[in-house]
């Protein structure tokens, strides 16, 4: 009888050590990021760090040209967060990740630009899904030719702000999946999306 009792004691001990040790592991993992598709060309991410809307509307119906254009709008989940220009990229169908234009190239060639920026004006797809704060732009790109562009945008949880970002892709924009990929000092925002 003294064989079953230390059986069943090794066995409950095995058990709350399992328990225990899954505890402890969802405990470390912290909040988990959500995907949530909200429309045919919208996508929205809740993650840890920052929520993100994303549209991808104009750059679905225009797969041309090499300049790929994509509406935002970035709010922190919790504490205050600056994403820099250099953390923001977007991996194409083949698998290269382009980091975001910089501002002295969109504005040489926003002449050839102006048009397509005329047209995604027009088409912009409203991007209300984060909880409502006061908007606020991002000014990572000055639209119209040479201006003020900032290195980078300081998200907090009282604005929404809001922005296009612009990628010059050097096989230019077609159809396939990329992904919009956003580093951030405790992670990375990763939302997949088809054109």
């Amino acid at each position: 009888m003294s064989t079953r009792i230390r059986i069943r004691a090794e066995l409950a001990v095995a058990v709350a050590a399992a328990l225990l040790f899954a505890a402890a592991a969802s405990a470390k993992s912290g909040p988990q990021a959500e995907l949530e598709r909200v429309g045919a060309t919208a996508i929205v991410y809740r993650g840890p760090q920052v929520d993100v809307a994303l549209s991808y509307r104009f750059a679905k119906n225009n797969p041309t040209g090499n300049w790929l254009l994509l509406e935002t709008v970035m709010t922190a989940a919790r504490d205050p967060v600056d994403v820099t220009r250099g953390a923001i990229a977007v991996r194409t169908p083949d698998g290269e990740v382009v980091p975001l234009a910089p501002q002295a190239l969109l504005a040489e060639d926003y002449g050839s630009l102006a048009s397509t920026i005329a047209r995604a004006d027009v088409t912009r797809e409203p991007l209300g899904y984060l909880t409502p704060r006061r908007f606020r732009p991002m000014r990572l790109f000055a639209q119209y030719g040479p201006g003020i562009a900032f290195p980078t945008v300081w998200l907090d949880q009282w604005h929404n702000d809001y922005g296009r970002l612009f990628f010059r892709l050097p096989d230019g924009v077609r159809k396939g999946n990329y992904e919009l990929l956003i580093n951030l000092p405790e992670g990375k925002v990763v939302m997949p999306f088809a054109i």
